[in-house]
């Protein structure tokens, strides 16, 4: 049972994590140059009004589905003090860099290491136009920090809505049976929260990145019941119909069209008859269709090549297209939680 403690407990979490982020987003502004006004058609954009009481939706509805006792109140996860402010400090040291890039338009350094030749090449960019992209130590340290200003504070928020559907399909079902894989598992965030809910799975995360393995080992801790692997997506390294649960978030709209059906093949070549895909990514257009402007306006601003080929898209079809039943949809402010199963 939870109590109005644990309620108010849950409210200042969030309420002070949203200001913190909302703090940076706002001093961080400052830091960067005016573009120029973008020469293509933007469609209708959200108020700030608009944005607000969705986030606090967002809040209430994973709220609603704690006091059911559906999973657990979220643990607490990342630094210490100490260490939150040292990665703040990098991510406004790393501001100015990102601002010659997105003026200069260059986005193809990690490209140029010859320490990155081994990974496909549509990984080796200057995604958000951040230094290293995804492949250096020091951008593993300030990624969470980036993507949480981005979304103001609600970027785990919105990850962990991938818990009711899994909550609603684990009913009936023994955790230590459970055979879990989260795909491009990056820092190591959603396997930490799925690792809290529901303790007795056993759990794979897979990325390309070996810097951001390590992140993701440190935030995780040490427990045999999650292994960490560096492997590519679009060739997943697992047995067909082997494993129960596949989930991924915020991966494909970072994947060529190519690549991201490979992606969504494999994992439902992987997937046991009645197991679970779960997936959090950006919304498309039309999920809010008031909002559309949002996802003309991103790839403009942000280093994402192939951004605007998947907001144009649709994950219904693609899951189809790769033999996986939509069960659930959800949109999670400006995320979407997308679930399929397989026959």
């Amino acid at each position: 049972m939870v109590s109005a403690l644990d309620r108010l407990s849950y409210a200042a979490r969030q309420t002070a994590r949203v200001a913190w982020y909302a703090g940076h987003y706002a001093a961080g502004r400052r830091l960067l140059k005016p573009l120029p006004k973008p020469d293509f058609p933007i469609g209708p954009m959200p108020t700030r009004a608009e944005l607000t009481a969705d986030l606090r939706s967002l809040f209430e509805r994973e709220w609603q589905d704690i006091a059911a006792g559906l999973f657990a109140a979220p643990a607490l996860l990342g630094p210490d003090p100490a260490e939150l402010l040292r990665r703040s400090a990098l991510y406004f040291r790393d501001l100015p860099k990102v601002d010659a890039r997105r003026h200069g338009r260059i986005n193809d350094e990690p490209d140029q290491d010859e320490a990155n030749a081994h990974l496909p090449r549509y990984y080796r960019q200057n995604f958000h136009f951040q230094s290293g992209g995804w492949l250096t130590e020091e951008s593993a340290a300030i990624y969470d920090t980036q993507v949480e200003v981005l979304f103001t504070g609600a970027a785990d928020a919105m990850r962990r809505r991938m818990l009711r559907p899994i909550a609603d399909w684990m009913k009936g079902r023994r955790q230590r049976e459970v055979l879990g894989l989260d795909v491009g598992c990056g820092t190591g965030r959603l396997l930490a929260f799925l690792h809290s809910a529901w303790p007795g799975m056993r759990l794979t995360g897979i990325d390309l990145s070996a810097p951001y393995l390590e992140e993701a080992r440190r935030l995780i801790g040490r427990t045999a019941r999650v292994k960490l692997l560096e492997a590519t997506a679009e060739a997943l390294p697992f047995d067909d119909a082997s494993l129960d649960l596949v989930v991924s978030s915020f991966l494909l709209h970072e994947l060529p069209k190519k690549i991201r059906a490979e992606v969504l093949a494999e994992m439902a070549r992987v997937l046991k008859p009645g197991g679970l895909v779960a997936i959090v990514d950006s919304i498309q257009k039309g999920d809010q269709p008031t909002w559309d402007g949002l996802l003309d306006l991103f790839p403009y601003y942000f280093h994402e090549p192939y951004y605007a080929e998947y907001a144009n898209g649709s994950i219904d079809a693609w899951g189809d297209a790769a033999g996986l039943q939509p069960v659930a949809s959800e949109r999670a402010f400006l995320a979407r939680v997308s679930a399929f199963t397989k026959t």
